[in-house]
């Protein structure tokens, strides 16, 4: 008993120092998912030791700074937090205790985004604005009215023409993730400390005692509840968000009514897969029972109302310990550092590595072995480090003065350059690199060919440069491990099929610096020989629309060094071909024309109806604009089907796409 009184202890005050560092510093050291577990825990504890149980515990009560800068204002009615539930099974199991409390048929639910930002109690007597104020602990918030004064979506006076007497509207005031970005180079280029996301950077900026900083931020805030109305005669949630947008504010485009546990799910789903494409962070789903009668004989808990809860999706941001710092050797002999990680699961994967993009940005975030850091992955993005959550480390981590490969000094290629290269050429590290991405899908696509077999032929002394694959027998792959007869034949077709590339894979394959596949195709087009672009002028790059001056001077660079002009002989003479074919310019019927995909495709993938538009001249862009030709919308189709109709760009379905392609 006295090991669980210590173990309840320790995590109150480990609850309130987060409390403190989350909502009064807006510097949090863990992300909220791993506060949820300590709540969880001390939760469960509690129940199951009712003897420690106290009033005062952070269980009991909203979460809230401590300690503020502003005076403190006493909301009317309580700003409740919700529970949260992290899974569908979670939100199912919430549904039937709803469901079996209130005994009543065709329940309707509303479903809307977590937005995540900071809560604020906007105060309107007479249709004007009188009180801005945080949440607080939920009983006592801080008076931000000159500050919210300044945000463009909270309208000082309501637009509606006979206003409530008395209205408190509650909602959230967040920084959209394109403001977040620009806020961020903001700071960083006048030496401050870069917020670790958009949250922090809203409530770091709500909370300002200058209402011109506040100002300067382009904060934005969206309607989700109220506090208290005189007059109130609104049956459902519904009605109250329809109401506001009368009076002037807003509220998120995706709130759905659902009337099933089934169509809450979908919803979820949906909304969970389209979380990525939305201009600002959510962090998860609230789900309210939509009429107000309902939500009365529900009730509520001393800290959040039954009739309501929080489905959080799984986070994008965590911490953990930083194990070691690795140093890379890129294929164009770029050095970088590499963070290894005391694994942790974050957005459903287990990370255990993570970017640190160069020695400036170690140094910048001041982050050394043994530091707890918080770490963030966003989709599919390789995780970085934000921020060193906790110091643990003594001392700086220095840049490495020798490549870790070749032992050959590193430099800075040129003036106001980050990175350090390893120049020399015949590095070990970069020559494995260059043969793997030479053999790559996307470039050669010489099946079979990956890191492994290269490391082992390397190993065997039987590559040292790229042209060699092509002087390779099957005898050389028989002497590798676990090679076999059928293995060895196949990677000799492959390697001799791959001699038949068109110019635009030999382009993207020879590794070019910032010289992509798409980059590539439209070289090789313009060009058609390798000759030409040995013979090309700086301008001659410059002029191709799609080519600005950085790639140009890199392909100049590229074409004039002797190095590139042996490889090219070498790979001639290996019978590389190094023209592209005229047929790979008939029917390029799309030629011009740019494509956007949105939505669930049902007979293409979006790879595959890529590839198609690719083949016909046509481009693929990720962003509708006003020179977008097509948008090829799938079914649950979002933010860019609205942009389309908007700037009247042409939308079409599956069935308009086959005939397009097809004539």
């Amino acid at each position: 008993m006295q090991e669980i009184k210590k173990r309840i202890n320790y995590l109150r005050k480990e609850i309130l120092r987060h409390d403190e560092l989350y909502y009064g510093n807006d510097n949090p050291e863990i992300s909220d998912s791993q506060y949820d577990v300590l709540v969880k825990e001390l939760e469960i504890l509690e129940k199951e030791n009712p003897l420690f149980a106290f009033q005062d515990s952070p269980t009991s009560k909203v979460s809230g700074p401590q300690t503020s800068n502003f005076k403190q204002i006493e909301h009317s009615v309580p700003m409740l937090s919700l529970d949260n539930t992290y899974s569908c099974a979670e939100v199912a199991s919430w549904y039937d205790k709803i469901s079996k409390s209130l005994n009543v048929e065709n329940i309707e639910f509303i479903i809307e985004p977590k937005i995540d930002g900071l809560s604020a109690n906007l105060t309107y007597i007479n249709g004007k604005l009188k009180i801005g104020a945080t949440r607080g602990d939920g009983e006592l918030g801080e008076n931000i009215t000159e500050n919210v004064k300044t945000i463009s979506d909270i309208p000082k006076n309501l637009a509606t023409v006979l206003p409530p007497e008395y209205l408190e509207v509650r909602g959230e005031v967040f920084m959209d993730n394109k403001t977040f970005s620009s806020t961020n180079e903001e700071i960083s280029k006048n030496g401050g400390n870069k917020f670790a996301n958009p949250r922090n950077a809203a409530a770091g900026s709500l909370r300002q005692k200058n209402p011109q900083i506040t100002a300067e931020r382009k904060l934005k805030f969206y309607v989700h509840s109220f506090g208290k109305i005189s007059g109130n005669n609104f049956k459902t949630h519904f009605e109250f968000l329809d109401f506001c947008l009368k009076c002037g504010f807003k509220i998120q485009e995706d709130i759905k009514i659902c009337k099933s546990l089934k169509e809450l799910t979908e919803q979820s789903e949906i909304m969970l897969a389209k979380r990525e494409s939305i201009f600002y962070e959510i962090d998860g789903l609230v789900i309210k029972v939509n009429e107000y009668f309902l939500q009365k004989r529900l009730g509520n808990t001393n800290k959040s109302p039954r009739w309501a809860i929080a489905y959080k999706f799984p986070a994008k941001q965590t911490s953990t310990k930083l194990k070691n710092i690795e140093v890379c050797v890129g294929r164009t002999g770029v050095i970088t550092p590499k963070a290894v990680l005391e694994p942790v699961t974050l957005s459903g994967v287990t990370i255990s590595n993570a970017t640190l993009h160069n020695f400036e940005e170690i140094e910048r975030l001041n982050v050394n072995v043994g530091d707890i850091v918080l770490i963030e992955r966003a989709g599919d993005v390789i995780p970085k480090i934000v921020k060193v959550s906790k110091k643990e480390s003594t001392g700086f981590f220095k840049p490495l003065k020798r490549c870790p490969s070749c032992n050959e000094e590193v430099v800075k290629e040129n003036e106001g350059e980050v990175a350090y290269h390893c120049i020399n050429t015949e590095c070990p590290a970069q020559i494995k690199r260059n043969l793997t991405h030479f053999a790559s899908r996307d470039a050669m696509d010489i099946e079979g060919l990956g890191e492994s077999v290269i490391g082992k032929l390397l190993a065997k002394g039987k590559v040292k440069a790229i042209s060699d694959i092509y002087y390779l027998e099957a005898k050389d792959f028989l002497e590798l491990e676990l090679i076999r007869d059928k293995k060895a034949f196949n990677l000799i077709t492959a390697i001799n099929n791959s001699k038949q590339k068109p110019l635009s894979k030999l382009l993207f394959a020879l590794g070019i610096r910032h010289i992509g596949a798409k980059t590539s195709e439209i070289i090789a087009k313009k060009f058609k020989t390798i000759d030409k672009l040995f013979e090309a002028e700086l301008n001659d790059f410059e002029n191709i629309y799609e080519i600005g001056d950085v790639l140009a001077l890199s392909l100049k660079i590229f074409f004039e060094k002797e190095s590139s002009k042996k490889i090219i002989n070498a790979l001639i003479a290996a019978g590389v071909n190094t023209a592209q074919p005229e047929n790979q310019n008939s029917g390029m019927r799309l030629e011009g024309k740019i494509f956007v995909l949105t939505g669930e495709l049902q007979n293409y993938t979006r790879e595959k109806a890529t590839e198609i538009i690719k083949s016909l001249g046509g481009n693929v862009t990720n962003s509708v604009s006003k020179k977008t030709g097509f948008l090829l919308a799938g079914q649950n189709a979002g933010a860019k089907l609205e942009k389309a109709k908007k700037l009247n760009v042409s939308i079409i379905e599956e069935a308009e796409f086959e005939k397009i392609i097809a004539h």
